[in-house]
């Protein structure tokens, strides 16, 4: 991870970065200068994550990304997808998974509807408010 990999080679013996949905804390020990090599403490704490962003446009919603993370469309490679275009979903019903610092969230639809588009592609890495799904609902 390029944080780890830049808090390592600095000088800094204590950093916390946060967000809405993570936050990290990670300090290097006390070790002596001739312990140079020494690896930082990570401690990583998830933050329940945020709802779906979602903004009403026409007939349909957009579904967004809360977080920056890779895009998955079933809980495994073997797996069918949680739903399809043309699918019937439920609110609360789970539509993929974002995967953030080695974390699975889960991304659940915001309405009862037609799940009218899917617009990130399985495995691609997915940025904060992009939006993933065209919910059309009913």
């Amino acid at each position: 991870m390029d944080f780890i990999d830049r808090f390592e080679g600095s000088s800094l013996t204590v950093l916390t970065i946060e967000t809405e949905s993570w936050k990290m804390h990670m300090e290097k020990g006390a070790a002596p200068v001739a312990a140079a090599g020494a690896q930082p403490a990570v401690k990583a704490e998830p933050i329940a994550a945020p709802q779906p962003k979602e903004a009403e446009t026409g007939d349909f919603v957009k579904v967004k990304a809360p977080l920056v993370g890779t895009f998955y469309r079933a809980p495994s490679p073997e797996d069918a997808p949680y739903a399809a275009e043309g699918d019937r979903v439920q609110k609360g019903q789970v539509l993929c998974l974002i995967e953030a610092m080695k974390m699975m969230n889960e991304l659940k639809a915001p309405a009862n509807g037609i799940l009218r588009a899917v617009c990130a592609e399985d495995g691609q890495m997915v940025e904060y408010g992009q939006i993933l799904f065209e919910v059309a609902p009913c």
